[in-house]
């Protein structure tokens, strides 16, 4: 370049963008690498450029090979036609366009591109024939670069059919045949990230081309990024503050991708300066600061477009970039490309909002998308972002990625819930999961675009959260109905019954005043009747004298029968109030009776309100609590959403989740509280949660009744492990050339049995004075060794087909079976009954190991069995087959007890936790899960998939606590994990400095509740213990 002057007209740095060919001149670096690509290339008409994302495999083709094979055409007296492009959707029309542009602008002639493509589609050397045949002029040689050459995979599963898949092998074949035409003048070059080489496999010629000819990028050292920092800017005719450099050497650290970072930044560094109209005045760290450093110019970059949008254009924004990436296995961000069309029903826009936002994210500025901007966008255009990088370092981005994250989890969860609707092993939805569940769909409003990425049933999910829904609030409408009922029968009942009671109050009153006037009249009857007596007796002897005296006087006789008369009058009347008395008292009694009747209905009835108003109560404490608990399950899912930085949050809403649930009688063991405090768990530690690496790990054993197990690996060692260690430091066991394919422990601890690709088994003794010694009777690799319960026998299968049974107290054996079949895998249950084995084929055998011949097989429905577990202290056995499915089957009775959709890959290892009711599932799939309720393997498992590869066997240990795991991963290949939450649970305030405030308590939990004291205060960085 020229004057400073000049440097405030452009800007030497891409940015996010590989150098395109016409900047070479700002392409430093990389001298060497582009000649040893070059002579490679020369050699053999091929090369691959392999290298991680972000370390340049691009622009080291654009502006350091294609220069120097210009160069080279100079001396070699040739003219090479070089074509670029890159595959995309359509690797046979993105070919014919560059050639058709390539023919236009050298004046050769002007072909339409689908007239190319339909030559190259003509035989299976199209590729060769078509660029022979509109190319290629005696010695001419023709350039093909096929750049990002792994968008061919990637691109080929955005559709749902295998039309992709087709196109991509077809035009592999055809550039494979192009290569080995010997005779033809095409050169070509694939440049490919590292991560996308296994998708090679599937291409035998492929294959062949790239062993024969590759070159994987070396990371840049220091002084190579010195120079990329330092020579555009000398170019340019700017200069650099030296101590600048260093800082931004030292920023840029050991991660493999930071060169489109270092890019972005300087980029964003020398617009800065040039704002500021200083040619003069050098870049310094007043320019880097201001931009936000390496750590924050690309988020900030990033938030100034997401800025410029308007409230819709926000809106389509975080659909868009939600869409376009996703989290991985591994909890990285990955990329995930997407149509425009596929983008428009899901984010539900028109083409011109949509374009509108993606304009603004891949200006030259700022690149942050693709295609480039002098690419027009049409409906089958893919959408990607430039870099991964964009994922890790805009924070905006970040949040997003993590709450679509958690969006699909909870769609795969509802699909999962809705399967086992459909086959009639789940009910409905019952809150607080069926709130969650609404909650989810109102804020996120999926689609059905959106769903299909995931698991195609979205009609099906959608349709069973809705009966769900209506089921739940028809159930809630009758509950209100029958309470208002309840009342105002209650109400009624009441107002009768407290009438009833007046008038039943009256009655008594008035039986009362009855039975005294009866017994008064009662009373004065007697003394009537005494007295007509006594008259009586007076007037017989008045008779009896009349009579002597009847001769003396007559007067006398009729004064004597007068006085006769009378009395009988008055007897007559005492017989009157006597019946009289005697009707009163009959009335008062019947009167009590009835009073006595409606005071006992009064009672009862006094009794049916109580039993309402507390079975009223009862209800709304069961509300109460199952809103407790599904407020429990939220925070437990917002934590996940938390940033670590915000530490004492993020543990706090998972410890304060883990509390509602155990308060109020949630599972047990519940999947969602579950993952909120093992996240806290992975982040921030726990004495329960540790990482080992064991190269190539073949097995696992736990010592019986210790927190310490013994694991062998393709190093030809068995290490010995201890969980209660702060130091993950392990003990050699043995090393020698045998490979230890499986490890057992004796039921006592005393023996080690160690399984080798030898055919031996090796017996290790653990303690006393006991000599180590060998088992020898397999022909083939043994595979399985499982002790007998009492520990007297060694059970051991291996790939020359026998079962044996060995007698450890006289190192003899006997043949259960001898050749029939290949067993790869055996366990026996806990009564020693029976034995049963998985063939080669995946068939499950079983036999009775005291009588060798009598065995059967599992009507497994020619599934492919891959594993097997007997369920300790029952006869229930555990099956896993190659499709990721688990059955329980009793093998008393020969029937299959349940089974379940457990993965989505094949099963490689079923444990049950000897002390809890559970069992644990592995799978390729790279997923962990453990069933709380064995009885019923619908309850939603603990799943974990943060696993970095195949998970290959689980252990539990001896006492429960915990299950240890071992994948293929190259590092931290095993892992402890707490089985329960109570065990993550304890001392998780000793990370926290402080309890939740009324604000956050308010957003996470809600402003009606109460604030609580997650931790007290004197449990800060000492200890809490676990609520029981």
């Amino acid at each position: 370049m020229g004057s400073i002057s000049e440097a405030l007209k452009f800007n030497p740095f891409p940015g996010l963008r590989p150098f395109a060919p016409e900047e070479s001149d700002l392409f430093f670096g990389r001298e060497n690498e582009s000649r040893e690509v070059l002579d490679k290339l020369l050699r053999n008409r091929f090369i691959t450029v392999i290298g991680a994302s972000g370390t340049g495999k691009s622009s080291l083709i654009y502006c350091g090979v294609l220069p120097q094979i210009r160069d080279y055409e100079k001396s070699d007296s040739s003219f090479w036609r070089i074509i670029m492009f890159r595959p995309g959707n359509d690797p046979f029309g993105n070919l014919g366009v560059s050639i058709s542009e390539h023919l236009v602008e050298t004046g050769l002639q002007k072909v339409a591109p689908e007239s190319i493509v339909l030559d190259m589609h003509l035989s299976p050397d199209g590729i060769t024939n078509t660029i022979s045949k509109y190319l290629i002029t005696k010695n001419e040689k023709v350039l093909l670069v096929i750049d990002q050459f792994e968008e061919l995979f990637r691109y080929s599963t955005l559709s749902a059919g295998g039309d992709k898949g087709a196109q991509a092998a077809g035009f592999v074949g055809k550039i494979v045949n192009a290569v080995n035409q010997t005779s033809s003048n095409i050169y070509t070059i694939i440049t490919m990230r590292s991560d996308f080489i296994g998708e090679c496999a599937h291409y035998q010629g492929l294959t062949q081309l790239i062993n024969n000819s590759n070159y994987l990028v070396p990371h840049m050292n220091r002084e190579n990024y010195r120079q990329v920092i330092e020579g555009p800017v000398k170019y340019a005719g700017a200069t650099i503050d030296k101590n600048l450099v260093e800082t931004i050497l030292g920023d840029i650290g050991d991660r493999t991708d930071q060169l489109p970072v270092l890019q972005h930044a300087l980029m964003r560094t020398w617009t800065y300066w040039q704002e500021l109209d200083d040619p003069g005045r050098a870049l310094s760290h007043t320019d880097y600061d201001s931009v936000g450093t390496m750590s924050d110019a690309m988020s900030r970059h990033a938030n100034e477009a997401y800025e410029e949008l308007t409230p819709r254009g926000k809106e389509i924004c975080e659909k868009l970039f939600k869409t376009i990436t996703e989290k991985g296995a591994d909890n990285k961000g990955i990329r995930h490309p997407s149509s425009v069309t596929v983008l428009k029903s899901v984010i539900q826009c028109t083409s011109e909002e949509l374009f509108d936002v993606v304009e603004r994210f891949r200006i030259p500025s700022r690149s942050f998308l693709t295609p480039r901007q002098d690419i027009q966008l049409n409906e089958d255009s893919i959408i990607d972002l430039s870099h991964e990088s964009l994922m890790r370092l805009w924070d905006r981005l970040k949040d997003w990625v993590d709450n679509e994250a958690a969006s699909v989890q909870m769609y795969l969860r509802l699909s999962e819930a809705s399967a086992m609707y459909q086959q009639g092993k789940a009910s409905l939805l019952r809150p607080p999961d069926l709130q969650l569940s609404i909650n989810w769909r109102d804020q996120q409003k999926p689609t059905l675009t959106w769903a299909q990425r995931y698991d195609p049933a979205f009609e099906r999910a959608m349709v069973y959260l809705h009966t769900s829904e209506k089921a739940y609030l028809d159930e809630e409408e009758a509950k209100i109905r029958l309470q208002k009922r309840q009342i105002r029968r209650t109400r009624i009942v009441a107002m009768i019954l407290g009438g009833a009671a007046i008038i039943s109050g009256g009655f008594m009153l008035f039986a009362f005043v009855q039975k005294i006037a009866a017994d008064k009249a009662t009373v004065q009857a007697e003394i009537n009747a005494n007295e007509a007596k006594r008259q009586e007796q007076f007037a017989q002897i008045q008779k009896d004298s009349a009579l002597i005296a009847r001769a003396l006087a007559d007067s006398s006789a009729i004064a004597a029968r007068k006085s006769e008369a009378e009395a009988l009058i008055q007897k007559d009347n005492a017989q009157r109030q006597q019946t009289r008395a005697e009707r009163n008292a009959a009335l008062a009694k019947a009167a009590e009776k009835s009073a006595l009747e409606q005071a006992d209905s009064a009672r009862r009835a006094r009794e049916r309100a109580l039993l309402s108003a507390e079975q009223e109560r009862l209800a709304k404490n069961d509300a109460l609590r199952r809103r407790m608990l599904s407020i429990g399950k939220s925070i437990a899912v917002k934590s996940l959403q938390v940033d670590t930085v915000q530490k004492d949050l993020k543990t706090l809403l998972a410890y304060q989740a883990y509390l509602f649930n155990k308060k109020n009688d949630g599972l047990p063991n519940d999947a969602d509280i579950y993952n909120g405090l093992y996240d806290v768990a992975r982040q921030f530690g726990n004495v329960n949660y540790k990482t080992f690496t064991h190269n190539g790990v073949r097995s696992i054993a736990f010592v019986p009744g210790k927190r310490e197990f013994y694991t062998s690996g393709y190093d030809n060692k068995v290490l010995k492990w201890t969980l209660d260690g702060k130091e993950q430091t392990y003990q050699v066991i043995y090393s020698g050339t045998d490979i230890i394919e499986v490890l057992a422990v004796s039921p006592d601890a005393s023996w080690l049995a160690c399984g080798s690709n030898s055919s031996s088994i090796r017996m290790i003794p653990l303690k006393g004075s006991s000599v180590q010694y060998t088992l020898s009777g397999h022909a083939g690799v043994v595979k399985s060794l499982i002790f007998s319960f009492d520990g007297k026998y060694l059970y051991s299968a291996a790939l020359d087909g026998k079962v044996m049974k060995w007698d450890l107290a006289t190192r003899t054996s006997t043949d259960i079976a001898a050749g029939g079949n290949k067993i790869v895998s055996i366990d026996i249950s806990s009564n020693g009954k029976y034995l049963a084995g998985i063939s080669e084929k995946g068939n499950v055998i079983l036999w009775d190991p005291e009588s060798v011949s009598d065995n059967f097989r599992l009507p497994t429905d020619l599934k492919e069995i891959t594993t097997l577990q007997f369920r300790p202290n029952a006869n229930t056995l555990a099956i896993g087959d190659q499709n990721g499915n688990v059955e329980l089957w009793d093998i008393e009775k020969r029937v299959r007890i349940s089974n379940v959709k457990a993965h989505n890959a094949q099963i490689t290892d079923i444990q049950f936790n000897p002390v809890l009711d559970q069992m644990a599932t592995a799978s390729q799939d790279k997923s962990l899960k453990i069933y709380n309720n064995i009885n019923d393997l619908t309850e939603p498992p603990v799943t974990f998939t943060d696993d970095k590869a195949f998970v290959l066997m689980i252990q539990f240990s001896s006492d429960g606590q915990l299950i240890v795991s071992g994948t293929w991963a190259q590092e931290k290949n095993i892992v402890s994990r707490p089985t329960h939450v109570d065990y993550l649970a304890k001392d998780i305030c000793t990370l926290v400095s402080r309890n939740l405030d009324q604000e956050e308590w308010n957003t996470y939990v809600g402003k009606d509740i109460p604030l609580e004291k997650t931790c007290t205060e004197k449990d800060y960085n000492i200890k809490v213990n676990v609520v029981r």
